[in-house]
């Protein structure tokens, strides 16, 4: 058993990652200076069936409470006097979340102070003319960017300008895992109710805040059941999309009669090209055979959001880490080069943990991407 030692500074605090059949939930410390740091953590994963968008929730409800109680069993006996969970925050993904953005603009007669008001009724007036989310399903609501005179600012505030543009993130959440994850973690963790976000906004703010990751880029986040795509330009969210096609369509359309946890390594296997058994030929040829209708499926939806202006060329690619190489293969082999900027074919970067240590690193815990950047986002939003 490993041991939580010497001096505990900053917040400690709950993260849990909301897939769409699966969770992870670590407890991490977060600290003015530095990364998050990840000292427990735990991922679990529903068992693989069909099942109704219904029971899926029910289901990963229970896990999140299984796996919550289960970290924070493993917390309190690694340490000798560990700290109180303070708070909990929750990242949830697709299809249980969307996301858009909503930009509002405001002429002045001539170059005025700019006061807080000005940028917060912006900001609720455009939110409040939007007609495609149901306001009772609102997860998140907030500006992300403001410009002054056409130039990007973090502090508006007091600065004179007769131009204004506000951009805000407007997200919506399933009421079921809304509620459930809510509940749990109070419960588990004994805390007040949980700061809950998207996986849009996590991704947006560690893209922005990482030194590694492109600042324009098409984000591709494959969960089991459904694949949220984002556009991001100069550091905002231009286009989203949801594609349904995930891990598990995925596994079904390539792995016939095999289990898929099976398939899921043999497709690892063959993109370090580490696999020549009749398996691996077997699976090769069922990944030939379903990669012109996922092409065709993926090009569809890079043709809508291209159609007022083309994509960026880094497509940054949140996956299952067994898929993650052959799917970095597979967008940067097809054709779809009409859809970018440069008319060149995608250029792929998987996200891992490489790419955030600077924003979040794993003490004693195993390693877990998506969990590293809710981490992230939490240390973010807590002292920047």
């Amino acid at each position: 058993m490993f041991r939580l030692t010497g001096k505990q500074s900053g917040r400690t605090v709950a993260v849990a990652d909301i897939g769409s059949s699966s969770v992870a939930v670590g407890i991490v410390r977060v600290v003015p200076h530095g990364g998050a740091r990840v000292l427990v953590a735990e991922r679990a994963t529903l068992p693989v069936s069909e099942r109704s968008l219904e029971a899926t929730a029910t289901g990963v409800i229970s896990l999140l409470e299984e796996t919550a109680t289960k970290v924070l069993a493993t917390y309190a006996g690694a340490a000798e006097r560990p700290k109180h969970v303070e708070a909990a925050y929750a990242v949830i993904h697709s299809p249980w979340t969307r996301s858009k953005t909503i930009r509002a603009t405001l002429q002045l007669p001539e170059e005025l102070r700019i006061e807080r008001g000005m940028i917060s009724n912006l900001a609720q007036e455009a939110l409040q003319a939007d007609a495609e989310y149901q306001h009772d399903k609102v997860l998140e609501a907030g500006v992300i960017r403001v410009e002054l005179n056409g130039y990007p600012t973090l502090k508006p505030v007091g600065k004179r300008a007769h131009h204004v543009a506000a951009s805000a993130l407007l997200s919506e959440c399933d009421p079921r895992i809304r509620a459930g994850v809510a509940e749990v973690l109070a419960k588990v963790f004994a805390c007040p109710p949980p700061t809950l976000r998207s996986d849009t906004r996590a991704l947006l703010s560690v893209t922005r805040e990482s030194s590694t990751l492109p600042k324009e880029a098409l984000i591709v986040n494959m969960t089991y059941e459904a694949t949220n795509i984002v556009v991001v330009r100069k550091g905002i969210i231009a286009e989203t999309a949801l594609v349904a096609e995930g891990i598990g369509s995925i596994l079904r359309r390539i792995a016939g009669e095999k289990m898929p946890e099976e398939t899921l390594a043999l497709i690892r296997l063959l993109a370090l090209d580490q696999c020549d058994s009749d398996a691996c030929e077997a699976t090769k040829a069922a990944i030939a055979r379903a990669e012109p209708e996922l092409a065709r499926i993926f090009g569809e939806t890079f043709g809508h959001l291209s159609a007022s202006r083309r994509l960026p060329n880094r497509l940054v690619l949140v996956a299952h880490e067994d898929l993650a190489g052959w799917l970095s293969r597979f967008f940067d082999r097809i054709d779809f080069a009409p859809f970018t900027v440069t008319t060149r074919p995608f250029l792929p970067v998987p996200l891992s943990l490489e790419s955030i240590k600077e924003l979040a690193v794993f003490e004693n815990a195993s390693g877990d991407v998506s969990l590293g950047i809710a981490a992230a986002l939490v240390n973010m939003e807590e002292y920047v």
